[in-house]
Formats: structure tokens, C-alpha cells, sequence
């Protein structure tokens, strides 16, 4: 499942369901084993996986690009579709 206001870029998939206000970079495919690196701050990181970060809300998933590493932020960007793009009319 996919919560309220989440934003998932093109080409990216899902392994475990996303709680309200997510963001998953394009061309990421995160699954239930996925390690992802959890950075609260710049001293505080943790290795977990994907699947302990189900359902919960306000996260960027991204890719570094130097190290391959998936990693996960808190998310603190609001996002706000087009509603003439998006509405079910």
C-alpha cells in the first residue's frame, strides 16, 4: 500500500508499503531485504532493513550516487500535485 501524499519517481517500485508523505527516487526499486542506510544526522546512521521502515511516514528514499548505497532521510518536503493533472475527471 501506498499512504496519502507519497510521491513515487518514474520507474521505481515497491517491496513494503509506504506510510503518508513518502518520496522514492526515480528508477529505485526498494523490496522487503533492501539494506538501507537510515540518516537521522550527519553521526547518526544505521543499516536496516527496508522492511522496518514499513508504513512509516516522512521518508526520502534515494540512491547515492558515489557509493550505491539506498538511504533514507526524513522527508521534509510537502509536495502538491497539478490538479488539473491529476484530477479523476
Amino acid at each position: 500500500s501506498v499512504g496519502e501524499d507519497c510521491l513515487l519517481g518514474a520507474n521505481s517500485g515497491l517491496g513494503i508499503p509506504l506510510g503518508n508523505r513518502c518520496t522514492v527516487e526515480a528508477g529505485l526499486y526498494i523490496t522487503s531485504g533492501t539494506k538501507v542506510e537510515v540518516i537521522q544526522s550527519t553521526d547518526n546512521v544505521k543499516e536496516v532493513k527496508a522492511s522496518e521502515l514499513a508504513f512509516k511516514n516522512d521518508l526520502l528514499f534515494i540512491r547515492n550516487s558515489l557509493t550505491g548505497k539506498v538511504q533514507c532521510k526524513p522527508n521534509l518536503n510537502k509536495v502538491t500535485l497539478n490538479k488539473d493533472l491529476h484530477s479523476n475527471n
